[in-house]
């Protein structure tokens, strides 16, 4: 689903590809803002939720509406604030289109960006460090990947089994043969 106001690509990249963090975040920003109109603050208000705005926009990957709010919040003036709230009802507006299966199809195409050594490499260096997430991340990647082979699809299987288990020493041991 291509998306106007809402850049998924960037904003996984942004979060390093964890996709339930994204989801999250996108929730987040559809509660906070579904009933905020930025027009009826006040100046101290405003300010403030520009502010906000800024950094989670730039999170979700709404890249127009970040631009907005911060030249606004750089220069603190209210002259763009009819365009920021109309940027703002389109990004929410996106959110309510997006589903997670959306953003899972955007990984598979972000998962080309690392190389399945390069995820191996850093599954081993994970469970060598005994970094859970280290060691779980790649491997999701590796799971998303569609060009693994039948030994790779039997691998990744075996360290998904391990990491369950925090059995970092096996996964060291599978991949150092």
């Amino acid at each position: 689903m291509n998306m106007k106001y809402i850049n998924k690509e960037l904003a996984l990249k942004y979060l390093d590809y964890d996709i339930k963090l994204y989801k999250n975040i996108l929730d987040g920003f559809k509660e906070q803002y579904n009933s905020l109109n930025f027009l009826k603050l006040e100046d101290t208000s405003f300010f403030k939720e520009v502010h906000q705005l800024k950094s989670i926009s730039k999170n979700i990957g709404a890249n127009e509406l970040f631009k907005i709010a911060e030249d606004m919040n750089k220069n603190k003036t209210r002259k763009s604030e009819i365009l920021l709230q109309e940027t703002l009802e389109n990004v929410l507006s996106e959110i309510n289109e997006v589903s997670l299966t959306d953003i899972n199809n955007t990984t598979d195409t972000t998962c080309e960006h690392h190389t399945k050594e390069e995820l191996f490499e850093q599954i081993l260096n994970g469970a060598i460090k005994n970094r859970p997430k280290k060691v779980e991340e790649p491997l999701e990647k590796l799971k998303l990947n569609q060009n693994l082979t039948e030994d790779e699809k039997l691998l990744v299987s075996k360290l998904d089994k391990e990491i369950k288990v925090y059995n970092f020493r096996n996964i060291v041991n599978i991949l150092s043969k």
